[in-house]
């Protein structure tokens, strides 16, 4: 079976979602129309369960979770997200004040890697915070790293057990946990863009490749950039594909250009034109293994789509009406969602897009199991958006409730936080067993 390109059914990700009928149901995830399968009528996720969570099992299997919409509390439990660890300084020359931090990332052991731009280095620390050493330095020869200060596809992910990725969107370098260059890929400006964003210890790394086309007419130009999901084995062995082997596509967009040139004073040329870039109407995180999960910024359901471009589950909050369609009026669209973000048990965090740039983010979290567990807010202010105003700065979610990210004070320095989800009530973050 070719799997080179596997696309999301439109339906999947415009249609409203089913409020009974197993027939409705199953056109909303594109599915082929049929008698439902299973338990039937809609039941309990988990008896437990302060929120009312349902659960369908669809024909083949696929299962579609409703939570209802939460209450004034904000669902069951009640989180916080306490700071363990800060790494920066404002004033010296130590190896705590950062230049230009874009992404952190970390290892089995708790090691920190931070990705300074601004310096040119990714510098890494132990648990506890203490430097150990620099390592990837900006320049153009083995173990070193080109570094493009307003990039946002600036990336670096860890790989289990030693291997350290660092790409731009062009080249993809990896290296063990001392800096020895392991390998390098890509490097010219032309073709498809892609940049390593996830990696597993199967041996598997996820890019996120963007193909466009562009044509030209008169003064406006056209481009058409398709979005793909990319899972590879053992990345070096294989180029950057221009069309992905195991993929999935995520999204497509249009923009358009208009460039008009006239003549002016003394023989000069005086050049005027609009661009137009769309929204992103979609947000995804890969889940390890062989799924993604996807959503429409506009609506709160996700689904977990694998990379043979079948969806095995649904998770709705509320109940969320269809989104508009892609080729709407930008004005008509109202992002919900910002971003995603999953961790090594399986929860889903949706980090809800703010409605001011300047305040602190607020993530609705769902469990492996995909039930609404509620929302949690961070004490400090990390930073959201990549400069300037670009794609969403990514947070390392690591097991047990341990993330790491990025804050900026007022005077823009760069701070590397860790922080520990907890509950209120001494809920653990586990991967619980479905009862479906």
């Amino acid at each position: 079976m070719d799997r080179s390109r596997r696309q999301l059914p439109e339906a999947l990700l415009r249609a409203s979602a089913p409020t009974g009928a197993a027939l409705a149901i199953g056109l909303a995830l594109g599915l082929t129309p049929g008698p439902a399968q299973g338990a039937g009528s809609p039941r309990p996720l988990l008896p437990h369960s302060l929120q009312e969570v349902t659960v369908d099992t669809l024909e083949g299997g696929r299962i579609l979770v409703r939570n209802a919409a939460p209450g004034r509390g904000g669902g069951p439990d009640e989180w916080r997200l306490v700071e363990e660890l800060r790494l920066g300084e404002v004033d010296g020359a130590g190896p705590e004040v950062f230049g230009n931090v874009h992404e952190v990332t970390v290892d089995g052991r708790g090691n920190i890697y931070v990705l300074d731009v601004g310096s040119k280095e990714v510098r890494v620390f132990d648990r506890e915070g203490l430097h150990l050493r620099n390592i990837a330095r900006g320049g153009e020869g083995p173990g070193e790293v080109r570094y493009r200060e307003f990039s946002s596809a600036q990336r670096i992910v860890f790989q289990p057990p030693n291997r350290l990725w660092i790409g731009d969107g062009f080249q993809q370098l990896s290296f063990d946990s001392l800096g020895n260059e392991l390998s390098r890929v890509g490097g010219g400006f032309r073709g498809p863009r892609s940049r390593v964003v996830d990696a597993d210890a199967d041996g598997f790394v996820y890019q996120q490749v963007r193909v466009s086309e562009r044509t030209t007419s008169g003064d406006q130009t056209v481009s058409h950039s398709r979005t793909y999901g990319v899972r590879l084995p053992v990345y070096p062995e294989h180029p950057n594909p221009v069309l992905p082997r195991d993929s999935v596509v995520f999204d497509s967009q249009i923009s358009t250009s208009t460039v008009q040139t006239r003549s002016g004073s003394g023989g000069n040329v005086a050049v005027t034109g609009t661009f137009r870039v769309p929204v992103p109407r979609r947000v995804w995180a890969f889940a390890g293994g062989e799924t993604v999960w996807v959503a429409n910024r506009a609506v709160q359901r996700f689904h977990e789509v694998t990379f043979a471009g079948d969806t095995v589950r649904t998770i709705e909050l509320g109940n969320p009406p269809s989104p508009p369609p892609d080729d709407s009026d930008e004005s008509e669209f109202k992002p919900l969602i910002a971003g995603l973000e999953v961790s090594p048990e399986g929860w889903l965090w949706v980090r809800r897009h703010p409605e001011d740039v300047d305040e602190d983010p607020t993530w609705d979290l769902f469990d492996n199991c995909g039930r609404f567990r509620g929302e949690v807010s961070t004490p400090a202010r990390l930073q959201v958006y990549s400069y300037p105003r670009g794609p969403l700065v990514p947070m390392d979610v690591g097991p047990r409730g341990i993330v790491h990210g990025i804050a900026r004070d007022a005077l823009d320095i760069s701070y590397v936080l860790r922080l520990r989800l907890e509950s209120t009530s001494g809920t653990p973050v586990t991967a619980e067993a479905c009862r479906w």
